[in-house]
């Protein structure tokens, strides 16, 4: 088996636990946990897709994120489910879409997230290796779910 015919394509999805102190005085999750739960899905995703191949030690950083909060995540969830495709993959960066849904499988957040790999001991950006690539782009698909619903 080659690693062409290993790599996992298409969305990732993990689940993640909401915590007691994650919920705010209003009975919903404070909307800071929202990255912090894109963060853990981040992880998990890098660990998953390209620690098989021992490229999971890449440095990377986030360069940008863009969260949408569109409802709630009450305290009836005890779980998030965080799906993650691979929008875009450039030279040195690329553009993951993060969604999250509650328990009922209802959206309640959507981010888009630049990652960008980095030299930690030049503090500079460097280009994407062959391997990490090829895992992204196996990865790259339209993303299935939309920030707007159809033109009126």
């Amino acid at each position: 088996m080659t690693m062409r015919d290993a790599v996992d394509a298409g969305t990732f999805r993990c689940t993640l636990q909401v915590r007691w102190a994650d919920f705010d005085q209003y009975g919903h999750v404070n909307n800071i946990k929202y990255l912090e739960y894109a963060q853990e899905a981040r992880i998990l995703f890098i660990r998953s897709r390209f620690g098989p191949f021992g490229l999971g030690n890449l440095p990377q950083v986030v360069r940008r994120t863009e969260i949408d909060h569109l409802r709630p995540v009450l305290r009836d969830s005890t779980s998030v489910d965080v799906e993650i495709d691979v929008e875009h993959v450039g030279t040195t960066s690329y553009q993951i879409r993060q969604t999250i849904l509650d328990a009922a499988g209802e959206i309640c957040c959507t981010l888009r997230v630049v990652m960008v790999a980095y030299d930690s001991s030049t503090s500079t950006a460097v280009e994407i290796p062959s391997g990490v690539r090829h895992v992204l782009e196996a990865a790259t698909q339209p993303a299935a779910i939309t920030d707007q619903g159809p033109a009126t």
